[in-house]
């Protein structure tokens, strides 16, 4: 018996992972046969977490698609942002995608958004896609459904209040998307997105590491997954060093970069 507890103990701790307090989307499970609600071809590859709830189990299970790429022809891929905005990386990553002629999408947190409206009107005046990344960045796969609701709700309206812009895409924070996460988004309005190259720029991957992180995963329709503030001890110059890289390569291997929303209605 104390083997057996030993060994459960064990596997509990081997189940969990580290990340910037995050819920890593590695760990995660997948929803089975996501509907698709774009006339699109998506492949749906978002992990989710899983709640299982045994008053409710005769309760039809819901799914739902979370786009993590779109594959299209042609040679399309988006970069993304997430966590912002701030005032010490956020106009940075903007003043090289302006050199770069780059657009962008920012996936806003809510109370960082009231903290830098300039930032925000920045965001927008310039061009780039704007959505919704919760208020505070909890872990929403763990929260009741007014609690996910009053996230998305106040971040919506605090992002239209600043910039005028009523945001339709949705990223859950830590990428941890469960049943009621994915009911309660689209019941709001919002496409829920992934991603299917994440740079891992906010564990402190060195510039190389990331550079290498892109190549290995990118392909045609591929959402790149990086930061705009945060980062491991406060810090994302490696993002900031990386970026124009990024775009190089890019473009070097013949791919125009657009925003989310592009990617989705590209023809």
């Amino acid at each position: 018996m104390k083997v057996i507890r030993t060994a459960v103990f064990l596997f509990g701790i081997l189940g969990m992972t580290g990340c910037s307090n995050s819920v890593q989307p590695e760990s995660l499970v997948s929803l089975p046969d996501p509907q698709v609600i774009t006339p699109i071809n998506i492949e749906p590859q978002q992990k989710v977490i899983k709640k299982i709830d045994d008053s409710n189990s005769d309760k039809k299970s819901e799914s739902a698609a979370v786009i993590n790429n779109v594959k299209k022809d042609g040679l399309k891929v988006a970069l993304t942002f997430d966590d912002g905005p701030d005032e010490k990386y956020t106009p940075l990553i903007l003043d090289i995608l302006k050199k770069e002629q780059v657009k962008a999408t920012f996936f806003v947190v809510g109370e960082h958004a009231k903290e830098h409206p300039k930032m925000m009107k920045r965001l927008v005046d310039e061009g780039h896609a704007i959505g919704n990344h919760s208020w505070d960045h909890v872990n929403l796969s763990e929260a009741t459904a007014d609690k996910i609701q009053s996230e998305i709700g106040s971040t919506d309206d605090m992002i239209k209040q600043i910039t005028g812009v009523v945001p339709t895409l949705f990223r859950a924070p830590y990428g941890a998307v469960s049943p009621q996460v994915l009911n309660v988004s689209m019941q709001s309005g919002h496409q829920v997105i992934g991603w299917s190259v994440d740079t891992l720029d906010w564990d402190g991957k060195s510039v190389s590491q990331i550079l290498s992180n892109v190549r290995k995963e990118v392909g045609p329709g591929a959402i790149i997954l990086q930061h705009f503030a945060g980062g491991k001890h406060g810090k994302l110059g490696n993002t900031v060093e990386a970026l124009p890289q990024i775009i190089s390569y890019l473009r070097q291997k013949g791919y125009t970069l657009v925003t989310v929303p592009e990617l989705i209605s590209a023809n």
